[in-house]
């Protein structure tokens, strides 16, 4: 681990292969359960609850103790980013810093600001609803995670995410496919900023902590997480029809190639099924098309 205070920046070497990174793609998130030790995740609680004091190893300039104090009981405990602990055991955890190192390329920043969704349980569902802000298009500029540092079962209505919709803007009704992104505490959950999200519905009784926050991309993307040799971009799965050929924009983009990327449409690549007989015809075309990423609006143009 090679971590920059300064400029608040981390690099180390990549965890994730060609396939993990194709499924980061294609389904939106990655879980990483149980993977901060369990008295961090107690201390990052009882920070939460103002248990133990406040102990920022610097200060950002003009902010005093008091303000970092204040920061601490409202939604947005920004202060826990100067702890050393979580700077060490949370930020740069090992399985999370490979996955982010391989996601969003060398000299990783690291998160500004955190936002606390507390909740006291029992509650209702919250809506299905995509994050402020979100862009719809094959750029990874920066991902989101999720940090559960207490034990969130179904009962404590952990995050709930519906894979595969961070590719356009989805239906407030939602009805189809959903997974629960909590497990024992400690758990991280990475995800694209744009995925369709809410808050579970839980039955329990007591405090949910969930802290999130983004990392950034601050190299041009290319190719240099782990090369599976397995891996054959021809023949990969990404995904069924209307999804697939954003899917593999997005893994371009990530390689350094999004500007090549061309699909020639219907039942050409990156679309494949097993009935077929025989790969299917597109691939590596110069020519063709880009997928039209901004057919559903989200306030951002070209």
């Amino acid at each position: 681990m090679r971590y920059d205070p300064e400029n608040r920046t981390f690099d180390c070497d990549p965890t994730l292969n060609d396939s993990q990174v194709l499924e980061f793609c294609r389904e939106g998130y990655l879980m990483l359960h149980g993977a901060v030790p369990d008295e961090i995740n107690e201390r990052a609680c009882q920070y939460l609850n103002g248990e133990i004091p406040v102990s920022p190893s610097w200060l950002p300039d003009g902010v005093t103790v008091a303000e970092v104090e204040r920061m601490r009981g409202t939604h947005e405990p920004s202060g826990i980013l100067l702890e050393d602990w979580f700077v060490e055991h949370v930020l740069l955890n090992p399985a999370l810093a490979g996955a982010m190192r391989s996601l969003l390329g060398a000299h990783t920043g690291l998160p500004v600001l955190v936002s606390n969704h507390r909740v006291e349980c029992p509650a209702e569902a919250q809506g299905w609803h995509h994050d402020a802000d979100r862009v719809f298009g094959p750029e990874l500029e920066f991902a989101e995670v999720f940090y559960f540092p207490q034990d969130t079962p179904p009962e404590l209505g952990p995050t709930e995410i519906a894979p595969r919709t961070h590719i356009s803007r989805s239906d407030g009704d939602f009805t189809g496919e959903s997974v629960l992104a909590g497990g024992p505490a400690g758990t991280l959950g990475i995800h694209h900023q744009s995925i369709l999200h809410r808050r579970g519905a839980s039955t329990a009784s007591g405090v949910r902590h969930m802290l999130k926050y983004n990392y950034w991309r601050t190299s041009p993307p290319c190719r240099d997480w782990i090369e599976d040799p397995e891996f054959d971009p021809r023949t990969a799965w990404y995904g069924g029809h209307a999804h697939c050929q954003y899917v593999a924009h997005m893994l371009w983009w990530l390689q350094g190639q999004g500007d090549e990327y061309r699909i020639i449409g219907g039942q050409g690549w990156p679309f494949r099924t097993p009935n077929q007989i025989g790969p299917s015809y597109g691939y590596g075309r110069p020519d063709g098309y880009q997928p039209d990423w901004r057919r559903n609006p989200d306030g951002y143009s070209r």
